[in-house]
This record gives C-alpha cells, sequence and structure tokens, in this order.
C-alpha cells in the first residue's frame, strides 16, 4: 500500500506540472493520459523529482503553481486508505500525531496481495471461518482516540499531556507536559517526577504536596479542591507478529486495548487463532485471550495498559473443526485443548429444532502411523445424538474433523451400516442395487488386506427397539452362498474384524533411567535388548553399564513374588563397571546386549552411575576481566576462587556495590572484604548464582519525601545528614525513621527524629528513601515501650554531659 502511495504522488505531481486537475480523481486522470503508474512516476523522475521524498514532490507541485487546496486534495485520496494517517511536508502522520518519514515508509516490504487491506472471509466447502469477517470492515469506533477520558489505573509515561484544575477559595488551571525524563513543572512546586505513577495514585500525591501551598485542600470541609486529567495521551509503539496480514511496527496512542490494536492493522489470518491472542512483554508471555468471549458472550476478559514496545502475536489456530447441518451458524471453529463438542454446539448457536436426534456423523483423519492402507486418509465415524446431549456418551474431537448433523426430514430407516476391516466403513442406503451383505462389502470398496476370514457379525434391530445377532462367514458371503450371503433388512449393522483378532495386540516392552529416549516401543518375535537400546537412542554419560536390569511378568510359585528380576552384564570383566560412557565402548556393550532376547512387556532400567556428576555452572558479569558462565570445579568452592578464575575484578569496579543473586533473591555479600582475604566474609557459591560487579557510580540518590529528589556526587566520607541537606531536607509528615540501603544491598532504619539521631558514613552509591507518613487524626498516647526508649535516650544524653562537665 506504501509502495502505491509513493506511486500516487508521482502521478499527482507530473499530471499537475503539465496543467492542473479540475474535479478528477487521480485514477480518473491517469486513464484519461493514457498512463500506467509506473509512467508516471518515471515522468516526475525525467523532471528532476525525487518520488520517494513527499516534501520534495509537494514542493515541485507549489513551483508549477498548484494550489494548497489542490495538493492536499489529491493527497487525501491516497492517503484515505491509511487509519487516521494524513500527510505532511515531513511525512505521513499517525494517530498519535506522529511524524513517520518517506525512508520509513520504504521499509516495510509491499505486498501486491495487501492493496485491499480488507479481511476476506475464507471458506471450505462454503463454509465460513467463524469470527475472521469482524476485521473485513473496520469501523471508525475501533480505532483509538489521541484524546479521551481515561479510568483511574492508567499509568503516567512520557509525551502525556495533563490539566491540573484547582477551584474553591482560589481558583486555576495548568496544563502540563510530561518530559523525557518523566517530570512536569507544576507553578509553585517546581519539577515533579509524575512518570510510572497510576492517575488515582498521581491524584492523592499532588492533593498532599498542593496542601503545602493551598491549605484548604486538607481542611474539613475543605474549602479549596483539585483535579488532574489526561488530556492527550502519549504514543507508544506496539509490534503485531504471527499469522496476521500485516504484520510489522505500529504507533497507537496509549490509552489502545489489545482488541483496539488488532482492528487497527486488519486482525489475524484465518491460520491464526482467534482463542490465544498473546502479549508479551520484555520477552515473556503476560496473558492470552479468547477472542470467542467478545464474539459468542459480548464480553471480554480485562485486558492490562499497552505499554511501549509490546508485542502481540498470534499463533497458529488450535485446531479446525467444521460444522454442517441444523445449527444456527454453519461454520469452521477453534476449539481449545480440553473443549467438546458440546462448546462447540455453542459457539455454532446451538442446535436447531428439526436436528434428527439419533445419528450425526464425524469425518475424520486417519493418523498416518495408523494407516494401513495410505491411500484412505479419512474415515466416518457414526454417533448417537441423543447419547451425546444426555451425557451418556462423551465424545473428544481432533484437529479436522469434519461434523455433520442431519435434519428430520433428511433421515429415512432405510439404511444399513458396515464397520471393521472393510476399505470404506459407514452408512449405505437400501436400494435395489444393495440389498445383501456381498452387496454391502461392495460398496464399501471391498475388504482390507488383514481382514478376518472367519466369522463376522449382522446386528438386526427390530421395531420394539431389541435386537439379536447373526454369525456369517465373510469368504462363504463373498462367493454368494444363499445361507451366508443374507438379504438385508433396514438399520442392520454389519461388522467386520481385522486378522489381529488371532493376536495381542500393542505388545510392547518399555526401558527408563539413563538412555536418550526412554518410554514404550512395539514389541517384535525375537527383538534383543540390543535392538531396544538402538530404538531408545543409546546411552548418555551418566548411563551405568556395569549391568542393565530387567523386569519380566511369569507365572511362579511364590505367593509373594509379582516379577522376575534379571540382570545382564554389560562391559567386560577386565574394565571397571562404574566405566563412563564413551563411542569407544558402543560396539563391546551392543555385541553383550545382542545376546539377550526380550519377551513381549519386559521392562529394562538403565541405573544412573554413581560416581557420575554432571557439571553445574555459575555467571560472573559486569566489571571483571573474563565474564561468563564457570563450571564449579572444587566441592565447596568460594567465591574468591571464582573472582581469581575469572581474571580478577577491572581498576574501574566498585567492590562494595557487588551483587549476588541466588534463586532470584539477592544474597548481600562483601566483596570488598572477600578481595582483601577476609575469611569470614566469603561465601559458597552454588549452581545458579549470578555475580555483577558494577562500575563506581560516583553518586548518592536521596528520594522520597524530601524537597528535591536525584542524584548527587558522593563524596568520601560525608555522613547522612550531608546527602540529606544536598535534597532539602525532609518534607513534613516524614516518618521518624528513614531507609538507607547500602551499595550492596544491605538496608537499614535511621532514626532521624528524637533528642538522639544516627548519622552513619555513606558509601558510594547508596540510597536514602524519605517515608511519607500520613497526619495523624487523633493524638496517640506513646506506648510504654516508646516511652521507656526516649526516657533512656534522654537519660544517656544527661549522664554524658555529667561526665564531660565533671573531667573538665
Amino acid at each position: 500500500m506504501k509502495k502505491i502511495t509513493l506511486i500516487f504522488t508521482a502521478l499527482l505531481i507530473v499530471t499537475c506540472a503539465i496543467e492542473p486537475l479540475h474535479g478528477q480523481s487521480i485514477q480518473q486522470e491517469l486513464q484519461r493520459r493514457g498512463l500506467s503508474f509506473q509512467e508516471a512516476q518515471e515522468l516526475a523522475k525525467q523532471a528532476g523529482v525525487n518520488t520517494n521524498n513527499p516534501t520534495e514532490l509537494a514542493n515541485f507541485a507549489r513551483q508549477n503553481g498548484v494550489s494548497e487546496a489542490q495538493i492536499q486534495e489529491y493527497l487525501s485520496q491516497f492517503t484515505g486508505s491509511q487509519i487516521g494517517n494524513t500527510v505532511t511536508e515531513g511525512g505521513v502522520v499517525d494517530i498519535t500525531g506522529t511524524v513517520v518519514t518517506t525512508d520509513q515508509l520504504e521499509e516495510t516490504p509491499f505486498d501486491e496481495d495487501q492493496i485491499d487491506n480488507r479481511q476476506e472471509v475464507e471458506s471450505t466447502g462454503g463454509l465460513p471461518y467463524f469470527g475472521y469477517d469482524i476485521f473485513s470492515d473496520i469501523p471508525d469506533s475501533f480505532l483509538p482516540s489521541a484524546v479521551g477520558p481515561v479510568d483511574e489505573g492508567y499509568v503516567i509515561g512520557p509525551d502525556d499531556e495533563l490539566r491540573l484544575t484547582i477551584w474553591g477559595a482560589t481558583e486555576v488551571q495548568y496544563e502540563l507536559a510530561v518530559d523525557a525524563e518523566g517530570r512536569t513543572f507544576i507553578p509553585t512546586i517546581g519539577l515533579t517526577t509524575v512518570a510510572g505513577e497510576s492517575l488515582k495514585n498521581l491524584r492523592e500525591s499532588l492533593k498532599r504536596t498542593l496542601s503545602r501551598s493551598y491549605s484548604g485542600l486538607m481542611k474539613d470541609p475543605a474549602t479549596v479542591f483539585m483535579d488532574i486529567t489526561v488530556t492527550r495521551f502519549k504514543p507508544i509503539e506496539i509490534f503485531v507478529l504471527g499469522e496476521v496480514k500485516n504484520p510489522g511496527g505500529y504507533t497507537f496512542t496509549s490509552n489502545s486495548s489489545l482488541f483496539n490494536v488488532l482492528y487497527g492493522v486488519g486482525g489475524p489470518k484465518t491460520t491464526g487463532s482467534l482463542r490465544d491472542i498473546r502479549l508479551i512483554r520484555d520477552g515473556k508471555h503476560i496473558e492470552s485471550y479468547d477472542f470467542y468471549e467478545l464474539l459468542v458472550q459480548g464480553t471480554e476478559s480485562e485486558q492490562p495498559t499497552l505499554l511501549n514496545n509490546d508485542r502481540i502475536f498470534i499463533p497458529l489456530r488450535n485446531s479446525t473443526i467444521t460444522i454442517q447441518g441444523p445449527v444456527t451458524r454453519e461454520g469452521i471453529y477453534e476449539l481449545l485443548p480440553g473443549e467438546s463438542i458440546n462448546e462447540l454446539f455453542d459457539y455454532a448457536g446451538g442446535l436447531q429444532p428439526e436436528v434428527y436426534s439419533d445419528r450425526f456423523q464425524i469425518n475424520r483423519i486417519i493418523p498416518i502411523e495408523e494407516r494401513d492402507d495410505p491411500t484412505y486418509a479419512r474415515q466416518r465415524l457414526d454417533f448417537d445424538l441423543g447419547n451425546l446431549m444426555s451425557g451418556d456418551e462423551n465424545i473428544e474431537l481432533v484437529d479436522n474433523d469434519r461434523i455433520r448433523l442431519f435434519r428430520i426430514s433428511d433421515v429415512s430407516d432405510q439404511y444399513v451400516q458396515i464397520t471393521g476391516g472393510v476399505n470404506q466403513p459407514g452408512i449405505y442406503e437400501l436400494d435395489e442395487n444393495l440389498n445383501s451383505i456381498s452387496d454391502l462389502i461392495s460398496a464399501a470398496d471391498g475388504l482390507q488386506g488383514d481382514f478376518f476370514d472367519g466369522s463376522a457379525i449382522l446386528t438386526r434391530y427390530n421395531d420394539d427397539s431389541t435386537s439379536f445377532t447373526f454369525n456369517f462367514n465373510v469368504l462363504a458371503a463373498l462367493n454368494n452362498d444363499s445361507e451366508e450371503d443374507l438379504m438385508l433388512q433396514r438399520r442392520d449393522r454389519i461388522q467386520i474384524f481385522q486378522n489381529n483378532v488371532r493376536e495381542i495386540e500393542n505388545r510392547k516392552v518399555f526401558i527408563s533411567g539413563q538412555i536418550e529416549k526412554p518410554g514404550g516401543y512395539s514389541y517384535t518375535d525375537g527383538m534383543t535388548l540390543e535392538m531396544l537400546l538402538l530404538k531408545s537412542g543409546g546411552f548418555t554419560y551418566s548411563s551405568f553399564l556395569g549391568n542393565v536390569e530387567i523386569t519380566r511378568t511369569e507365572l511362579i510359585e511364590s505367593t509373594v513374588a509379582k516379577a522376575v528380576t534379571i540382570t545382564i552384564p554389560l562391559l567386560p570383566d577386565s574394565l571397571d563397571p562404574n566405566t563412563f560412557y564413551t563411542s569407544e565402548l558402543f560396539e563391546g556393550l551392543m555385541e553383550n546386549a545382542k545376546q539377550f532376547v526380550l519377551n513381549d512387556n519386559d521392562r529394562v532400567f538403565i541405573r544412573p552411575n554413581p560416581k557420575f556428576e554432571s557439571q553445574e555452572t555459575v555467571k560472573i558479569t559486569g566489571e571483571i576481566l573474563y565474564p561468563g558462565s564457570y563450571t564449579i570445579v572444587y566441592e565447596n568452592e568460594l567465591l574468591s576462587q571464582l573472582i581469581r578464575r575469572a581474571g580478577w575484578i577491572t581498576p574501574e569496579a566498585y567492590s562494595k556495590g557487588a551483587r549476588l543473586k541466588r534463586d532470584g533473591k539477592d544474597v548481600i555479600i562483601e566483596l570488598d572484604k572477600i578481595l582483601s582475604n577476609d575469611i569470614t566474609a566469603d561465601v559458597l557459591i552454588q549452581p545458579g548464582d549470578e555475580v555483577f560487579i558494577p562500575k563506581n557510580p560516583n553518586t548518592v540518590l536521596v528520594t522520597g519525601n524530601v524537597a528535591l529528589d536525584g542524584l548527587f556526587k558522593y563524596k568520601s566520607g560525608e555522613k547522612f545528614t550531608y546527602y540529606l541537606e544536598q535534597a532539602g531536607g525532609m518534607q513534613p509528615n516524614t516518618f521518624k525513621y528513614l531507609l538507607l540501603t547500602q551499595a550492596n544491598g544491605a538496608t537499614y532504619r535511621i532514626k532521624r527524629k528524637g533528642l538522639i539521631k544516627d548519622n552513619p558514613i555513606l558509601e558510594d552509591g547508596a540510597v536514602i528513601r524519605a517515608i511519607y507518613e500520613p497526619e495523624k487524626t487523633d493524638t496517640e498516647k506513646l506506648t510504654f515501650r516508646e516511652i521507656l526508649g526516649e526516657s533512656t535516650a534522654i537519660l544517656t544524653s544527661i549522664l554524658t554531659w555529667y561526665l564531660l562537665i565533671d573531667r573538665l
């Protein structure tokens, strides 16, 4: 579409340069002049115009006397197909007002099949895919707007525009823009960080902050009131991937929902799922959404706010199930794992009154491994709809099932059924050409090669619903033996058996333990242990090769034992039974295994080698000479040993800020002490540990309920008070304890109220947090513990002064 846009632009400029257009569309003018798109574009190039630059094209038209209104009119003709987009001198402007340059437009591959950006209704056998036609026309009401109401959970971010309104005793209104660092300037307050706050939390925090300038906000009753709203939403980039007709990156407003985005890009292809629409954020699958909830019930699950760089991924359909017959909506549906045919009936709008309740059919693909004849890939299965609806029968559907329901008017009882060892089992109509057993076998394309040539069964149903059976010989019936080739009656059912009725089916042997592909395998007569080992992929490095244990079910005299245990040696006696597996041992192991013949249902166990230990790793990154993953090579290996193996820390490393993460949690370490050979500070490393050594930050962060939160230059030896003063000190309603997090992650409570205050020396990279404490409405009495603590502190202070004065 974008390539066509550029060609239309070339045509517009060429035609306007030659002579003005009067009330005609570009297409009409093109036809009138007998030009193709390519010829028009070539004419523009000959005139010295870059057809890939809309700014240059527009300027060329203006220089040749074309009016601005005419340029804009014809530009809008070819941009009207883009959702909410307009063209400016700088390029194409999307729905958020963000300019997208023509260079960016050209980067998108052009697909001739996407000229008409409408979802074409696909069908199979005249039946539509349910749900996809909703994307064929995109109503404007589904397109996200750059302005509008938001809910209380909306998260403020850069490029949002806010409106702060104060009324009552004082009336004022401010328009506030959020900058790239997530801050906005509020008169009387100054720069305030608002990004990351929900609208509800921002409203509450601003009310407390503004109360210092407008005291009426906190009075009871209040005399000043305030509110803050979002007047324009920030743009975000969303990537739509997978089975969609127009995959790629798109710019939307931050109030867009997942379904807004899908409508905006034209929706999924019919190969894509409507039941498993995935939201991916920071490389993680956040949640999946089921579009059927909206299509069938008119409701939808709660969706999280979309964020910049989110990915919406449409995977392949879970399944494709077709339903025909007397239902409200015939079509092709997608079922999720665990959903039954009853859910399918609900999605199809329910059964109609004229449905025939005795029978329905499922046309099903035979799995490849179960096809006796590769030329027959489908089978017809008949079921009783009445039993299904009453719950007496449960049917599990599989991918590509085709369900056929019948109407009462379409069904008569003049039919017979054949199942089993024929090429086309199913239901057939009785007529003058089909009235005997041999006729029915011929209609079913004859017998399969492995049919049982002995007896078969004919079941006959009486009008009173009772039934009785006949046995007949299949070969005699086909030879027109009048005693065996019985005449058929309505609703007769014939079952032809397969030859495997003589044998036990699905004979298997089982292997487990330290083997590449453990599991059950088909058993054949004469099968050896070597064959089973080959089928299961062979040994692993941790396999115990000394012997293999086999358990076998046999008739034994013991009343306690349930099976017999057999031990088969594999390694030669000259080798240590704990020898680790290598490819050089393979031939000898297989030779020994070849000597043992398995029985049906044998179970083989390959034990783990007690001497083998798998390699386990830790990871170290940051300011280290050789960062990366390291194998733990010693039992009880220390962090100091790992540092030495990794080449030691770099000169820029800040050892006091080193972090160790274990099982997703931080372990507080003192790397500076460890590197100075303090044995008591060293720690044992464990598999999966991740160690990070940062650079020297040279800053201290002060944040929370302070006058100005931010980063301040670190000064060696300076104490807590110094940095607190740099941030303008604590604000009213600050909790008596502040939190100090040192560079290694250790966090302490720092008392800053009362007679005795804490004032520790800060490390480089430390963080100070001042916690806001709401003003107490009622006078609260001090507890005995608090009174005792304050009294002890006062007494200690007095005694200290007394001793100093006495010494003087």
